[in-house]
Protein backbone atom coordinates (compact mmCIF):
# COMPACT_ATOMS: atom_id res chain seq x y z
CA UNK A 1 0.00 0.00 0.00
CA UNK A 2 2.85 2.38 0.84
CA UNK A 3 4.60 1.62 -2.44
CA UNK A 4 1.39 2.21 -4.39
CA UNK A 5 0.84 5.50 -2.61
CA UNK A 6 4.40 6.62 -3.37
CA UNK A 7 4.08 5.65 -7.00
CA UNK A 8 0.75 7.44 -7.28
CA UNK A 9 2.19 10.57 -5.70
CA UNK A 10 5.17 10.43 -8.01
CA UNK A 11 2.85 10.15 -10.99
CA UNK A 12 0.80 13.15 -9.90
CA UNK A 13 3.95 15.18 -9.28
CA UNK A 14 5.30 14.17 -12.68
CA UNK A 15 2.13 15.25 -14.41
CA UNK A 16 2.14 18.58 -12.56
CA UNK A 17 5.78 19.20 -13.43
CA UNK A 18 5.09 18.26 -17.04
CA UNK A 19 2.37 20.87 -17.32
CA UNK A 20 4.50 23.43 -15.49
CA UNK A 21 7.51 23.01 -17.76
CA UNK A 22 5.65 22.37 -21.00
CA UNK A 23 5.44 26.04 -21.94
CA UNK A 24 9.07 26.61 -20.93
CA UNK A 25 10.28 23.73 -23.09
CA UNK A 26 8.00 24.70 -25.98
CA UNK A 27 9.27 28.29 -25.98
CA UNK A 28 12.89 27.12 -25.76
CA UNK A 29 12.51 24.82 -28.75
CA UNK A 30 10.71 27.59 -30.66
CA UNK A 31 13.60 29.98 -29.95
CA UNK A 32 16.05 27.48 -31.47
CA UNK A 33 13.90 27.04 -34.57
CA UNK A 34 13.47 30.80 -34.94
CA UNK A 35 17.23 31.24 -34.70
CA UNK A 36 17.70 28.69 -37.47
CA UNK A 37 15.02 30.07 -39.78
CA UNK A 38 15.66 33.75 -38.99
CA UNK A 39 12.31 35.17 -40.15
CA UNK A 40 13.32 38.54 -38.70
CA UNK A 41 16.37 40.47 -37.53
CA UNK A 42 16.85 43.13 -34.85
CA UNK A 43 15.20 46.44 -35.79
CA UNK A 44 12.82 44.74 -38.26
CA UNK A 45 9.24 46.04 -38.28
CA UNK A 46 6.95 43.02 -37.98
CA UNK A 47 3.35 42.07 -37.29
CA UNK A 48 2.88 38.88 -35.24
CA UNK A 49 -0.58 37.64 -34.29
CA UNK A 50 -1.96 41.13 -34.85
CA UNK A 51 0.75 42.83 -32.77
CA UNK A 52 2.95 45.33 -34.64
CA UNK A 53 6.32 46.59 -33.49
CA UNK A 54 10.07 46.71 -34.01
CA UNK A 55 12.12 43.69 -32.92
CA UNK A 56 14.42 44.70 -30.06
CA UNK A 57 15.45 41.30 -28.71
CA UNK A 58 14.80 37.60 -28.26
CA UNK A 59 15.71 35.17 -25.46
CA UNK A 60 14.92 31.53 -24.76
CA UNK A 61 11.36 32.34 -23.71
CA UNK A 62 10.09 35.40 -25.56
CA UNK A 63 10.54 37.82 -28.44
CA UNK A 64 10.43 41.49 -27.44
CA UNK A 65 8.87 44.10 -29.71
CA UNK A 66 8.86 47.87 -29.32
CA UNK A 67 5.40 49.11 -30.24
CA UNK A 68 4.81 52.40 -32.05
CA UNK A 69 3.79 54.07 -28.79
CA UNK A 70 7.08 53.10 -27.12
CA UNK A 71 5.97 50.08 -25.07
CA UNK A 72 7.81 46.77 -24.77
CA UNK A 73 5.69 43.84 -25.89
CA UNK A 74 6.81 40.33 -24.92
CA UNK A 75 5.48 37.53 -27.12
CA UNK A 76 6.12 33.86 -26.28
CA UNK A 77 8.45 32.30 -28.82
CA UNK A 78 6.00 29.45 -29.37
CA UNK A 79 3.35 31.98 -30.38
CA UNK A 80 5.78 33.78 -32.68
CA UNK A 81 6.80 30.50 -34.33
CA UNK A 82 3.22 29.33 -34.89
CA UNK A 83 1.65 32.64 -35.94
CA UNK A 84 1.45 34.22 -39.36
CA UNK A 85 4.16 36.88 -39.49
CA UNK A 86 4.36 39.95 -41.70
CA UNK A 87 7.84 41.46 -42.01
CA UNK A 88 7.77 44.97 -43.46
CA UNK A 89 11.55 45.37 -43.38
CA UNK A 90 12.73 42.26 -45.20
CA UNK A 91 11.92 43.96 -48.50
CA UNK A 92 13.12 47.57 -48.27
CA UNK A 93 10.36 48.88 -50.53
CA UNK A 94 6.87 49.20 -49.07
CA UNK A 95 3.69 50.31 -50.79
CA UNK A 96 1.15 52.65 -49.24
CA UNK A 97 -2.42 53.30 -50.30
CA UNK A 98 -5.16 55.73 -49.35
CA UNK A 99 -8.70 56.47 -50.48
CA UNK A 100 -10.05 59.86 -51.51
CA UNK A 101 -13.76 60.21 -52.31
CA UNK A 102 -14.81 62.93 -54.72
CA UNK A 103 -18.19 64.12 -55.92
CA UNK A 104 -19.59 62.21 -58.93
CA UNK A 105 -19.92 65.42 -60.94
CA UNK A 106 -16.16 66.05 -60.86
CA UNK A 107 -13.81 65.46 -63.78
CA UNK A 108 -12.64 62.02 -62.67
CA UNK A 109 -9.99 61.61 -65.37
CA UNK A 110 -8.37 64.94 -64.50
CA UNK A 111 -8.55 64.17 -60.79
CA UNK A 112 -6.79 60.85 -61.31
CA UNK A 113 -4.10 62.43 -63.48
CA UNK A 114 -3.42 65.39 -61.17
CA UNK A 115 -3.56 63.23 -58.06
CA UNK A 116 -0.93 60.81 -59.35
CA UNK A 117 1.33 63.71 -60.22
CA UNK A 118 0.98 64.98 -56.67
CA UNK A 119 1.92 61.58 -55.27
CA UNK A 120 4.90 61.37 -57.62
CA UNK A 121 6.16 64.79 -56.45
CA UNK A 122 5.99 63.82 -52.76
CA UNK A 123 9.39 63.48 -51.03
CA UNK A 124 10.50 59.88 -50.32
CA UNK A 125 8.03 58.47 -52.89
CA UNK A 126 9.88 56.34 -55.43
CA UNK A 127 9.69 56.97 -59.16
CA UNK A 128 9.94 53.21 -59.73
CA UNK A 129 7.65 51.38 -59.17
CA UNK A 130 5.49 54.20 -60.45
CA UNK A 131 2.65 55.64 -58.36
CA UNK A 132 -0.79 54.87 -59.76
CA UNK A 133 -4.47 55.38 -59.05
CA UNK A 134 -7.62 53.39 -59.62
CA UNK A 135 -11.34 53.85 -59.08
CA UNK A 136 -12.27 51.71 -56.13
CA UNK A 137 -16.02 52.28 -56.16
CA UNK A 138 -18.66 54.42 -57.84
CA UNK A 139 -21.91 55.23 -56.09
CA UNK A 140 -24.64 57.81 -56.51
CA UNK A 141 -23.00 60.00 -53.87
CA UNK A 142 -19.27 59.67 -54.59
CA UNK A 143 -16.44 58.24 -56.65
CA UNK A 144 -13.76 56.60 -54.52
CA UNK A 145 -10.24 57.00 -55.87
CA UNK A 146 -7.45 54.87 -54.40
CA UNK A 147 -3.89 56.17 -54.77
CA UNK A 148 -0.75 54.04 -54.46
CA UNK A 149 2.93 54.84 -54.01
CA UNK A 150 6.15 53.13 -52.97
CA UNK A 151 8.68 54.16 -50.30
CA UNK A 152 12.21 52.90 -49.66
CA UNK A 153 12.04 52.37 -45.89
CA UNK A 154 15.82 52.44 -45.52
CA UNK A 155 16.07 55.92 -47.06
CA UNK A 156 12.72 57.51 -46.19
CA UNK A 157 9.97 57.64 -43.60
CA UNK A 158 6.98 55.54 -44.65
CA UNK A 159 4.35 57.14 -42.42
CA UNK A 160 5.46 60.68 -43.17
CA UNK A 161 5.55 60.03 -46.93
CA UNK A 162 2.02 58.60 -46.91
CA UNK A 163 0.68 61.49 -44.85
CA UNK A 164 2.35 64.08 -47.07
CA UNK A 165 1.07 62.36 -50.21
CA UNK A 166 -2.49 62.51 -48.86
CA UNK A 167 -2.13 66.20 -48.05
CA UNK A 168 -0.67 67.05 -51.45
CA UNK A 169 -3.29 65.13 -53.42
CA UNK A 170 -6.19 66.75 -51.60
CA UNK A 171 -4.63 70.22 -51.91
CA UNK A 172 -3.91 69.75 -55.61
CA UNK A 173 -7.42 68.56 -56.40
CA UNK A 174 -9.00 71.29 -54.30
CA UNK A 175 -7.05 73.92 -56.24
CA UNK A 176 -8.26 72.45 -59.52
CA UNK A 177 -11.88 72.74 -58.38
CA UNK A 178 -12.64 69.13 -57.45
CA UNK A 179 -15.62 68.81 -55.11
CA UNK A 180 -15.12 66.37 -52.21
CA UNK A 181 -18.60 66.58 -50.71
CA UNK A 182 -21.58 64.37 -51.58
CA UNK A 183 -24.61 65.95 -53.28
CA UNK A 184 -26.64 68.05 -50.88
CA UNK A 185 -30.43 67.73 -50.86
CA UNK A 186 -32.40 70.66 -49.48
CA UNK A 187 -36.05 70.57 -48.46
CA UNK A 188 -37.88 73.80 -49.30
CA UNK A 189 -41.16 74.51 -47.58
CA UNK A 190 -43.91 75.70 -49.93
CA UNK A 191 -45.94 78.42 -48.19
CA UNK A 192 -48.96 77.76 -50.44
CA UNK A 193 -49.15 74.14 -49.31
CA UNK A 194 -48.86 75.20 -45.69
CA UNK A 195 -51.81 77.59 -46.04
CA UNK A 196 -53.95 74.95 -47.76
CA UNK A 197 -53.20 72.42 -45.00
CA UNK A 198 -54.30 74.90 -42.36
Amino acid sequence: ALAAALLGSAGVVGIALGFAFRDLLENYIASILLSLRQPFAPSDLVVVDGHEGTVVGMNSRATVLMTHDGNHLRLPNALVFKSVMLNYTRNGMRRFAFDLPIAPGSDVAAAMRDGVEAVRATPDVLAEPKPFVQMRAVTRDEVQLEFFGWVDQEAGDFGRARSEAMRRVRLTLARSGVDFGPPVMRLVRDPDLSSEAS
